[in-house]
């Protein structure tokens, strides 16, 4: 898919080249750590450069979820796949506090950030950059995919951080109307002529300073 939208890119409309999935995880230890584990798991079997990473408070709470996922990795019919995407791309890292994971998330903007935390709504306020937040242990970003109905085309490897996800806007063409006034003719001139004689655009600065003039008609 992303093959086919480099070839028709500039001919025709698209939304963006996606790829490859991503999710990120904030947890303060509140969520059952296998469901975690399973959540990590939902994007690595994607294909081995899916990115698969867990913030967490507590080293305890991280040694747990490894654990999870020491047990349930024989038992995925995609084990392979998902070794491989967690040896290139996984992580589970020791934060300091919930701001320092926010922070780093930030940084990342990832696909979709889950927000394991007791207070999910205390910390989107915080979040800069995300394709989609999915708030509270219930909100597994496998629900997202299937059934919840969010844009399931995200912003993916930092995008995030200027495109949004996938919407009707992106299907509709628009064009911007201008007007203006004699008194503003005169102002956007005083910008207009300085920055076209710069650029050695002569016309430019003809046209524009010709409207700060009063007309003969």
């Amino acid at each position: 898919m992303a093959a086919a939208k480099r070839q028709v890119f500039g001919h025709v409309g698209i939304d963006m080249i996606a790829g490859p999935s991503e999710v990120l995880v904030i947890a303060d230890g509140s969520t059952d750590a296998r469901w975690i584990a399973l959540d990590l798991f939902s994007q690595a079997e994607h294909d081995a450069s899916a990115q698969a990473i867990l913030l967490c408070t507590q080293r305890e709470y991280l040694d747990e979820v490894a654990d999870h996922m020491q047990k349930l990795l024989p038992t995925m019919k995609r084990q392979d796949i998902i070794a491989k995407s967690l040896e290139n791309r996984g992580a589970l890292i020791l934060t300091k506090d919930l701001d320092e994971a926010v922070a780093i998330s930030n940084r990342v903007a990832p696909e979709h950030l889950e927000l394991h935390v007791c207070d999910p709504d205390q910390y989107l306020t915080k979040i800069k950059h995300a394709g989609a937040i999915f708030c509270g242990a219930l909100a597994s970003e496998a629900l997202g995919d299937y059934a919840m109905g969010p844009s399931h085309v995200l912003p993916t490897f930092g995008t995030a951080r200027f495109a949004s996800p996938l919407g009707v806007y992106d299907f509709q063409k628009r064009s911007s109307v201008i007007r203006v006034s004699a008194r503003g003719a005169v102002q956007l001139a005083d910008i207009s002529v300085p920055i076209a004689t710069a650029e050695g655009f002569q016309a430019h600065a003809d046209a524009a300073a010709a409207r700060a003039q009063p007309t003969n008609s």
